[in-house]
C-alpha cells in the first residue's frame, strides 16, 4: 500500500515528505481535537444529567462516551508513533511541529480538567448513592417496626406488639 505512494512523491524531494508529513499530523491532531471537544460536550451533559439525578440520561451518556473515549485513545497512540518516530518527525518543519506540539499540549490540558470533572461526578455519584442506601435502610427499618405494630394476620406472632395489643 505504500508503494504507491512512495511512487507518486519524488524521493529526490524532501519538501514534499516533509509537506506530506505534516499533513498527516496535523489530520491526526485535528482528529484528537474534534474527539475531545464532543467528548467535554457529552462530560458537560453527564454532569447536568448526574446532578438531576436522572439515572437513564446518566446511562444513554455513558453509552455515547464510550466509542468517543475509545477513539480518542487510538488517535492518541497513533500521534505517540509518530512524535516516537524519528524519521517521521524529523521530516515536519520546525513551524508545523511547533503548531501541533502547542495543540497537543492544548489537548492534553483539557484531558486534566475532563478528569477533574470525572472526579467530581464520581463524588457526587457517591455521595448520592450513599444517601439513597442510608434512605432505603431506614425505610426498611421503618417498614419493619410499623409491621411489629400492625394487627395484620399476615404479620405471624407480633414479638414487639405492646400488652393492649
Amino acid at each position: 500500500m505504500t508503494e504507491p505512494i512512495d511512487k507518486l512523491i519524488n524521493r529526490s524531494n524532501p519538501s514534499a515528505h516533509s509537506s506530506l508529513e505534516s499533513a498527516r499530523l496535523n489530520s491526526l491532531v485535528e482528529k484528537a481535537k474534534v474527539l475531545m471537544d464532543q467528548l467535554s460536550a457529552i462530560a458537560v451533559r453527564q454532569t447536568d444529567a448526574i446532578e438531576s439525578g436522572d439515572i437513564e440520561q446518566i446511562v444513554e451518556i455513558v453509552t455515547k462516551r464510550e466509542p468517543v473515549v475509545r477513539g480518542l485513545v487510538c488517535v492518541g497512540e497513533e500521534i505517540d508513533a509518530f512524535i516516537s518516530n524519528p524519521e517521521a518527525i524529523a521530516l515536519v518543519n520546525e513551524r508545523e511541529r511547533s503548531k501541533a506540539f502547542d495543540r497537543i499540549s492544548s489537548i492534553e490540558h483539557a484531558m486534566r480538567k475532563l478528569r477533574e470533572r470525572d472526579a467530581q461526578d464520581q463524588k457526587l455519584m457517591e455521595s448520592t448513592r450513599d444517601r439513597l442506601a442510608d434512605e432505603l435502610g431506614s425505610m426498611g427499618t421503618g417498614m419493619s417496626a410499623l409491621r411489629a405494630y400492625t394487627t395484620r394476620s399476615a404479620t405471624p406472632n407480633p414479638i414487639l406488639q405492646d400488652r393492649q395489643g
